[in-house]
């Protein structure tokens, strides 16, 4: 069985998800007991946070471009998770540079805690992307509205390349997405933020149509 490149996001998100709570309780430790060793283990781990963070936020870009996301619902749903993991990264690498100079404290251990409430929710997006609308799943069928582009194995001698392209490409998805909604030319899709009526509802061809000239696909 060979992995292929857009599910390396999923197999390496764990590790932000796991490391950046736990530095913030070791900052939250060492705000509460004035304890340098748990100081000095916080700040290890918002390095090796970040780090995958970063990582796992390429990967996550690179995988936008490889999966299919012709139905509105499930495309912006990847916007907001997308968005929503580039601040959470941003501030997690101002958080580590702050981290690298300074002792925790109440202040910057306050901001992470909100900084990973929000991861909880654009996870949860995740799962949904996965679990319920089946972006990326491999045995969608081929005329399905989502599923996945079958990229090159990760093993591949093609993955590095994709990888680059891809991930640059998503980051100017991402953009161009977050302009036309900003500006009000392409509002969300009703469901696409993964809670209440909108998206437990099956899109009907008039939610469709709308968006249908603005399939996201590798360029």
């Amino acid at each position: 069985m060979k992995m292929l490149l857009h599910e390396l996001h999923p197999a390496v998100v764990h590790a932000p998800l796991t490391l950046l709570p736990t530095a913030t309780a070791a900052d939250l430790i060492a705000v509460m007991s004035g304890s340098r060793a748990w100081a000095q283990v916080g700040r290890r781990l918002w390095v090796a946070g970040t780090v995958s963070a970063l990582f796992s936020g390429v990967a996550g870009l690179a995988a936008s471009q490889e999966v299919k996301l012709d139905e509105p619902r499930a495309r912006d749903m990847t916007f907001i998770h997308g968005l929503g993991n580039a601040v959470i990264s941003m501030s997690a690498i101002g958080v580590t540079l702050w981290r690298l100079r300074h002792p925790p404290s109440l202040g910057q251990t306050l901001i992470a805690l909100m900084a990973n409430a929000a991861a909880v929710y654009t996870a949860s997006l995740g799962g949904k992307m996965v679990y319920e609308l089946g972006v990326g799943v491999n045995r969608m069928p081929s005329d399905d509205r989502v599923g996945t582009l079958k990229g090159p194995p990760l093993l591949s001698r093609e993955a590095p390349k994709a990888l680059l392209r891809d991930g640059l490409q998503g980051v100017r998805w991402l953009i161009s997405r977050a302009k036309s909604l900003f500006a009000g030319a392409q509002p969300l899709a009703p469901g696409a933020k993964g809670f209440g009526p909108a998206f437990e509802a099956t899109p009907t061809p008039r939610e469709i149509a709308p968006q249908a000239e603005l399939p996201i696909s590798p360029a």
